[in-house]
């Protein structure tokens, strides 16, 4: 974006995104692609250490600042959670250090930001006010009401939620994207929020490895690194289907029907689902976001003790064909018996929306 010499900078909107996996970074990368749509001229500013080449599969121009935004949980893969290590890491981190939030206002002011919009990461609702400018929180939880009701763990992480909350709770506009976990009536509800498809199936397909005349199933488990035991079973049981397993660090097509592909691949994670014939993977929003939209078939992982769980899964139910898997069923490979099922499964046809985004961008609009 090119600027007048001694023209003052665009007024540009700072994005603290959680990466607490690549689910927030998909929400927030979504949100940006329908502001830039509405306001051309705004600068985007992230803030957060979810990988620079993971925005740039998708928003055209931003700054970016690596920084530690935000916790979450510390997980161990996909699907297990290690609550000493979080508690340690939680220790460490609040209450947030008053110099940080004041080096990150000053930071925010510099840049022209006129907004800070946050994907749950509340260290950024902390800046904007101490930079007096208004705080957007886009959520479908919050890490107060996850610390309180995490069942392992809910009274050493309570106190951590206690802490929290008063940030989520003074956000000058909360919206709250479908699947909600704890509607709030004070929010703005809206849609599912996923990022667009960037070319049709037939074209995705074929970069995917797979042909019009063999199953396609895409298997993947997010940003947390994960192990995939059953490769073997794979090709030697199901050898008259193809896949494409995302997100792992070894890459390359197997002899056979596997195709391995980094998390930084060049191939776009919705487009992918879209041309997918069945996905599985864990449930996490993004996933749940991009399968609604493309209305593809889903095999699903449940972490049954994440407080998550039971308003995601009441949407997968009403809205997505699909079948559900308890966490140990991964390793041990037993949702394999219920694969070739998950393939006769139909789409749910779905006209494509990015409605959720769109209204995102259209509230938070209101405010610059």
């Amino acid at each position: 974006m090119n600027e007048l010499p001694g023209a003052p900078p665009a007024p540009a909107a700072g994005f603290f995104i959680t990466p607490h996996g690549f689910g927030h970074a998909s929400r927030a990368s979504a949100v940006i692609e329908a502001l830039q749509d509405t306001h051309p001229t705004l600068r985007l500013e992230i803030f957060t250490t979810v990988p620079r080449w993971y925005f740039e599969r998708s928003v055209d121009c931003f700054g970016y600042h690596e920084l530690d935004c935000d916790l979450g949980l510390v997980q161990t893969d996909a699907l297990s959670v290690d609550i000493p290590a979080t508690l340690t890491a939680l220790a460490k981190r609040l209450p947030f250090d008053s110099r940080l939030i004041e080096r990150l206002a000053q930071q925010v002011t510099v840049l022209g930001c006129r907004i800070v919009v946050c994907d749950i990461a509340p260290l950024g609702v902390a800046v904007a006010a101490a930079a007096s400018i208004p705080s957007v929180l886009v959520e479908n939880f919050t890490w107060d009401w996850i610390y309180r009701s995490y069942r392992p763990a809910s009274i050493a992480l309570s106190a951590y939620g206690k802490m929290l909350a008063p940030y989520f709770a003074g956000a000058n506009l909360h919206i709250q994207t479908a699947p909600t976990c704890r509607p709030d009536p004070a929010a703005l509800q809206v849609g599912p929020v996923s990022r667009r498809r960037q070319q049709d199936s037939a074209a995705t397909r074929f970069a995917m490895g797979g042909t019009p005349e063999r199953p396609l199933v895409l298997i993947s488990m997010g940003g947390v690194p994960q192990a995939f035991p059953f490769i073997e079973r794979l090709r030697s049981d199901f050898a008259d289907i193809d896949f494409v397993i995302a997100g792992v660090h070894d890459t390359g097509q197997l002899p056979g029907n596997v195709t391995l592909l980094a998390a930084d691949t060049k191939l776009h994670h919705p487009s992918m689902v879209h041309a997918a014939d069945a996905v599985i993977g864990k449930v996490g929003y993004s996933t749940i976001a991009e399968v609604y939209e493309a209305g593809t078939p889903f095999g699903y992982f449940v972490r049954a003790d994440y407080p998550e769980m039971p308003p995601l899964l009441a949407f997968l139910r009403d809205h997505i064909h699909g079948h559900c898997f308890q966490a140990d069923a991964w390793a041990r490979g037993e949702w394999l018996a219920r694969l070739r099922d998950l393939l006769q499964m139909p789409r749910v046809p779905r006209a494509p929306s990015g409605h959720g985004a769109s209204q995102c961008a259209a509230l938070i609009g209101r405010l610059l």
